[in-house]
Protein backbone atom coordinates (compact mmCIF):
# COMPACT_ATOMS: atom_id res chain seq x y z
CA UNK A 1 0.00 0.00 0.00
CA UNK A 2 1.32 3.12 -0.96
CA UNK A 3 1.55 6.07 1.80
CA UNK A 4 2.11 10.11 1.27
CA UNK A 5 4.07 11.59 4.13
CA UNK A 6 4.34 15.63 4.67
CA UNK A 7 7.14 16.51 7.16
CA UNK A 8 6.40 19.55 8.08
CA UNK A 9 6.80 21.94 10.59
CA UNK A 10 6.23 25.75 11.33
CA UNK A 11 9.54 26.22 12.50
CA UNK A 12 13.08 26.52 10.50
CA UNK A 13 16.05 24.35 11.21
CA UNK A 14 14.25 21.43 12.78
CA UNK A 15 15.51 19.09 10.29
CA UNK A 16 12.72 18.46 7.69
CA UNK A 17 15.09 17.96 4.58
CA UNK A 18 17.52 16.20 7.34
CA UNK A 19 15.04 13.42 7.97
CA UNK A 20 13.04 13.68 4.70
CA UNK A 21 16.64 12.20 3.26
CA UNK A 22 17.53 10.50 5.59
CA UNK A 23 14.11 8.43 6.53
CA UNK A 24 13.37 7.88 2.69
CA UNK A 25 17.04 6.37 1.87
CA UNK A 26 16.84 4.49 5.14
CA UNK A 27 12.65 3.33 3.60
CA UNK A 28 14.70 2.40 0.43
CA UNK A 29 17.20 0.17 2.41
CA UNK A 30 14.61 -1.73 3.70
CA UNK A 31 13.38 -2.17 0.57
CA UNK A 32 10.90 0.22 -0.25
CA UNK A 33 10.69 2.31 -3.16
CA UNK A 34 10.75 6.22 -2.38
CA UNK A 35 10.11 9.48 -4.18
CA UNK A 36 11.06 12.13 -2.10
CA UNK A 37 9.17 15.87 -3.54
CA UNK A 38 11.01 19.10 -2.48
CA UNK A 39 8.21 21.87 -1.72
CA UNK A 40 11.05 24.51 -0.53
CA UNK A 41 11.63 26.88 -2.72
CA UNK A 42 14.83 27.02 -1.36
CA UNK A 43 15.70 23.78 -3.23
CA UNK A 44 17.45 21.90 -0.33
CA UNK A 45 17.29 18.38 -1.44
CA UNK A 46 18.99 18.40 -4.29
CA UNK A 47 21.71 20.73 -2.98
CA UNK A 48 21.79 17.70 -0.20
CA UNK A 49 23.06 15.51 -3.05
CA UNK A 50 25.06 18.74 -5.07
CA UNK A 51 22.87 18.47 -7.80
CA UNK A 52 23.08 22.17 -9.44
CA UNK A 53 19.30 23.11 -10.20
CA UNK A 54 20.56 25.31 -12.91
CA UNK A 55 21.42 22.20 -14.33
CA UNK A 56 18.13 19.92 -13.50
CA UNK A 57 15.91 20.87 -16.83
CA UNK A 58 12.89 19.79 -14.96
CA UNK A 59 11.28 20.25 -11.29
CA UNK A 60 8.42 20.27 -9.00
CA UNK A 61 7.45 24.19 -10.72
CA UNK A 62 8.03 23.16 -14.08
CA UNK A 63 5.13 20.42 -13.23
CA UNK A 64 3.04 22.81 -12.02
CA UNK A 65 3.08 25.68 -14.14
CA UNK A 66 4.26 24.37 -17.08
CA UNK A 67 1.79 21.23 -17.22
CA UNK A 68 5.38 18.44 -17.77
CA UNK A 69 4.56 15.80 -16.60
CA UNK A 70 5.24 14.41 -13.08
CA UNK A 71 8.04 11.90 -14.18
CA UNK A 72 10.04 14.06 -16.39
CA UNK A 73 11.03 15.58 -13.37
CA UNK A 74 11.96 12.78 -10.94
CA UNK A 75 15.52 12.92 -11.01
CA UNK A 76 17.46 9.50 -10.24
CA UNK A 77 20.49 10.30 -8.08
CA UNK A 78 22.02 6.40 -8.54
CA UNK A 79 20.34 4.97 -5.57
CA UNK A 80 18.64 1.71 -5.50
CA UNK A 81 14.74 2.63 -4.54
CA UNK A 82 15.31 6.40 -4.39
CA UNK A 83 14.52 9.24 -6.66
CA UNK A 84 13.83 13.25 -5.73
CA UNK A 85 11.87 15.73 -7.94
CA UNK A 86 13.82 19.14 -7.42
CA UNK A 87 11.67 22.09 -5.90
CA UNK A 88 13.05 23.81 -9.80
CA UNK A 89 12.59 27.04 -8.35
CA UNK A 90 15.48 29.09 -9.55
CA UNK A 91 14.95 32.80 -8.30
CA UNK A 92 12.73 35.31 -6.62
CA UNK A 93 10.25 35.39 -9.51
CA UNK A 94 9.85 31.90 -9.66
CA UNK A 95 9.17 31.57 -5.71
CA UNK A 96 6.33 34.33 -6.05
CA UNK A 97 4.59 32.03 -8.93
CA UNK A 98 5.04 28.83 -7.03
CA UNK A 99 2.98 30.45 -4.19
CA UNK A 100 0.47 31.87 -6.88
CA UNK A 101 -0.27 28.43 -8.41
CA UNK A 102 -0.43 26.70 -5.29
CA UNK A 103 -3.54 28.91 -3.88
CA UNK A 104 -5.09 25.76 -5.58
CA UNK A 105 -5.24 23.23 -2.13
CA UNK A 106 -6.11 20.23 -4.36
CA UNK A 107 -3.06 20.78 -7.16
CA UNK A 108 -0.37 18.69 -5.60
CA UNK A 109 -2.95 15.83 -4.87
CA UNK A 110 -4.26 16.00 -8.64
CA UNK A 111 -0.42 15.42 -9.64
CA UNK A 112 0.81 12.79 -7.15
CA UNK A 113 -1.85 10.20 -7.72
CA UNK A 114 -0.65 8.67 -10.78
CA UNK A 115 2.72 7.94 -8.60
CA UNK A 116 0.84 6.28 -5.98
CA UNK A 117 0.95 3.02 -7.70
CA UNK A 118 4.11 3.59 -8.20
CA UNK A 119 6.11 4.21 -5.22
CA UNK A 120 5.77 2.39 -1.66
CA UNK A 121 6.15 5.95 -0.08
CA UNK A 122 6.13 9.59 -1.40
CA UNK A 123 7.83 12.11 0.87
CA UNK A 124 6.81 15.46 0.58
CA UNK A 125 9.72 18.21 2.57
CA UNK A 126 7.75 21.03 2.94
CA UNK A 127 8.80 24.75 3.87
CA UNK A 128 8.50 26.03 7.26
CA UNK A 129 5.58 27.91 7.22
CA UNK A 130 1.58 27.23 6.47
CA UNK A 131 1.00 28.59 3.48
CA UNK A 132 -0.28 27.52 0.25
CA UNK A 133 2.75 24.92 -0.74
CA UNK A 134 2.26 23.43 3.08
CA UNK A 135 -1.72 23.58 2.60
CA UNK A 136 -1.36 21.99 -0.59
CA UNK A 137 0.41 18.86 0.91
CA UNK A 138 -1.50 18.29 3.42
CA UNK A 139 -4.35 17.90 1.30
CA UNK A 140 -2.51 15.46 -0.66
CA UNK A 141 -0.78 13.81 2.21
CA UNK A 142 -2.25 10.28 3.64
CA UNK A 143 -0.38 11.49 7.09
CA UNK A 144 1.64 14.50 8.42
CA UNK A 145 5.31 14.14 10.13
CA UNK A 146 6.43 16.61 12.48
CA UNK A 147 9.66 16.85 13.48
CA UNK A 148 10.60 19.43 16.86
CA UNK A 149 13.91 20.17 19.09
CA UNK A 150 13.48 19.58 23.15
CA UNK A 151 13.40 23.39 23.46
CA UNK A 152 10.81 25.64 24.60
CA UNK A 153 9.97 27.76 21.83
CA UNK A 154 9.97 24.41 19.26
CA UNK A 155 7.11 23.32 21.65
CA UNK A 156 5.13 25.84 22.19
CA UNK A 157 5.47 26.22 18.01
CA UNK A 158 3.76 22.47 17.99
CA UNK A 159 0.81 23.15 20.02
CA UNK A 160 0.00 25.90 17.45
CA UNK A 161 0.86 24.34 14.17
CA UNK A 162 -1.05 21.36 15.08
CA UNK A 163 -3.96 23.01 15.58
CA UNK A 164 -3.40 24.69 12.70
CA UNK A 165 -3.10 20.88 10.76
CA UNK A 166 -6.49 20.42 12.51
CA UNK A 167 -8.08 23.43 11.03
CA UNK A 168 -6.63 22.85 7.59
CA UNK A 169 -7.13 18.53 7.58
CA UNK A 170 -10.98 19.06 9.06
CA UNK A 171 -11.81 21.23 5.86
CA UNK A 172 -9.91 19.98 2.95
CA UNK A 173 -8.62 16.65 4.18
CA UNK A 174 -10.55 14.65 7.23
CA UNK A 175 -9.11 11.58 6.69
CA UNK A 176 -4.85 13.08 7.20
CA UNK A 177 -3.18 11.04 9.92
CA UNK A 178 -0.68 12.41 12.37
CA UNK A 179 2.06 9.69 11.86
CA UNK A 180 4.24 11.02 14.76
CA UNK A 181 6.24 13.48 16.36
CA UNK A 182 10.05 13.20 16.11
CA UNK A 183 12.34 14.32 18.04
CA UNK A 184 15.16 15.85 16.54
CA UNK A 185 18.65 17.62 17.33
CA UNK A 186 18.03 15.81 21.03
CA UNK A 187 21.12 15.63 23.06
CA UNK A 188 20.49 13.85 25.96
CA UNK A 189 24.00 15.74 28.40
CA UNK A 190 21.10 18.57 28.71
CA UNK A 191 18.46 18.13 31.80
CA UNK A 192 16.13 20.04 30.08
CA UNK A 193 15.86 18.20 26.62
CA UNK A 194 14.93 15.17 28.61
CA UNK A 195 12.25 16.67 30.49
CA UNK A 196 10.56 18.19 27.58
CA UNK A 197 10.85 14.80 25.64
CA UNK A 198 8.71 13.49 28.67
CA UNK A 199 6.40 16.05 29.02
CA UNK A 200 5.63 15.48 24.84
CA UNK A 201 5.53 11.72 25.63
CA UNK A 202 3.00 12.23 28.71
CA UNK A 203 1.17 14.87 26.47
CA UNK A 204 0.98 13.03 23.22
CA UNK A 205 1.52 9.14 24.15
CA UNK A 206 2.22 6.94 21.39
CA UNK A 207 2.31 10.02 18.97
CA UNK A 208 5.91 10.55 19.39
CA UNK A 209 8.22 8.04 17.50
CA UNK A 210 10.14 6.13 20.11
CA UNK A 211 13.09 6.35 17.93
CA UNK A 212 15.12 9.84 18.84
CA UNK A 213 17.45 11.42 16.65
CA UNK A 214 20.13 12.74 18.75
CA UNK A 215 22.62 15.71 16.99
CA UNK A 216 25.47 13.99 15.70
CA UNK A 217 28.27 15.36 13.53
CA UNK A 218 27.82 12.58 11.00
CA UNK A 219 24.04 13.69 10.26
CA UNK A 220 25.58 17.30 9.86
CA UNK A 221 28.91 16.41 7.82
CA UNK A 222 26.47 14.07 5.32
CA UNK A 223 24.91 17.31 3.00
CA UNK A 224 28.97 18.59 2.78
CA UNK A 225 29.49 15.75 0.33
CA UNK A 226 26.53 15.21 -1.35
CA UNK A 227 25.54 11.73 1.30
CA UNK A 228 22.63 10.91 3.04
CA UNK A 229 24.31 9.63 6.41
CA UNK A 230 23.59 5.93 5.92
CA UNK A 231 26.35 6.02 2.92
CA UNK A 232 28.51 8.59 4.84
CA UNK A 233 29.20 6.21 7.78
CA UNK A 234 26.16 3.36 8.07
CA UNK A 235 27.79 2.23 11.76
CA UNK A 236 27.37 6.11 13.01
CA UNK A 237 24.84 6.75 15.75
CA UNK A 238 22.86 8.89 12.95
CA UNK A 239 22.62 6.82 10.73
CA UNK A 240 21.52 3.46 12.86
CA UNK A 241 18.99 6.38 14.38
CA UNK A 242 17.16 6.74 10.98
CA UNK A 243 16.88 3.08 10.30
CA UNK A 244 15.82 2.56 13.56
CA UNK A 245 13.09 5.40 12.33
CA UNK A 246 12.13 3.63 9.15
CA UNK A 247 11.48 0.45 10.89
CA UNK A 248 9.82 1.98 13.20
CA UNK A 249 7.27 3.80 11.06
CA UNK A 250 7.17 0.31 8.55
CA UNK A 251 6.20 -1.50 11.70
CA UNK A 252 3.31 1.47 12.87
CA UNK A 253 2.04 1.02 8.86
Amino acid sequence: MSKIIAISSQKGGVGKTTTAINLGVSLAIFQKKVLIVDLDPQGSIAASFHLDEFKVQYGLFQVIKDKTPLVMAITDIGLDNFEIVPSGVRDDEDEMDLFAYTLQPELLKSILKPLKEIYDFIILDCPPSLGSITQNAIVAADSILIPVQTEYYAIKALGKFLKSIRKVAREKNPALKLEGVLITMYEKRIKNSHKIYNDLKCSLKNLVFETVIPRNSKIAEAPSVGKPVALLDVSSVGSISYLKLAEELLNRN
